[in-house]
């Protein structure tokens, strides 16, 4: 009975961190010393996720399998997930006592590069790009009001949303 009453109060300390459009190439190894990081597609190969044939739940599922599992501080790179599937992963984390930490972002500078770089990409290649003019720009909003939305969503709780 000491075991489990152990192994659930240290699961409490456990650390979750998750990011949204940060890869594993921009985190800062030296910053998280401790954690596991992975990949979310890793995590998602592992246990056979086809996103053509499974469900977004299932994705859930297995991202929540992983963190369950973890004995170490965990960092999960490119969850790709919307708002309410990271409320989702956090209402599924509960029941263990567990709560994600921390959700990294794209600072603004990496933000203001991508669009660049998305534009210069139309400009060199637009007659073999299926983007109507505006599209890299209007997607660039639709992330910037979905960072804005995460932010305010999360304000009062226990998440962090941190910029890297």
């Amino acid at each position: 009975m000491n075991f489990i009453r152990k192994y659930l109060l240290d699961k409490k300390n456990i650390h979750i961190i998750l990011t949204l459009q940060v890869p594993k190439a921009d985190i800062n190894i030296s910053e998280f010393k401790g954690f596991k990081i992975v990949n979310c597609s890793d995590i998602l190969e592992k246990y056979n996720y086809r996103s053509s044939v499974d469900s977004d739940q299932k994705k859930l599922e297995y991202l929540s399998e992983k963190i369950i599992h973890s004995e170490d501080h965990i960092l999960i790179c490119n969850t790709g997930l919307s708002i309410p599937e990271f409320d989702t992963l956090s209402e599924m984390l509960k029941p263990h006592q567990l709560t994600i930490n921390k959700i990294l972002i794209p600072n603004e500078s990496k933000r203001k590069k991508k669009l660049a770089e998305g534009q210069k990409a139309y400009r060199d290649h637009s007659r073999w790009l299926h983007f109507y003019p505006g599209e890299i720009e209007d997607i660039y909003k639709a992330f910037e009001a979905e960072i804005q939305t995460l932010k305010t969503r999360y304000e009062n709780t226990g998440t962090k949303i941190l910029e890297v």
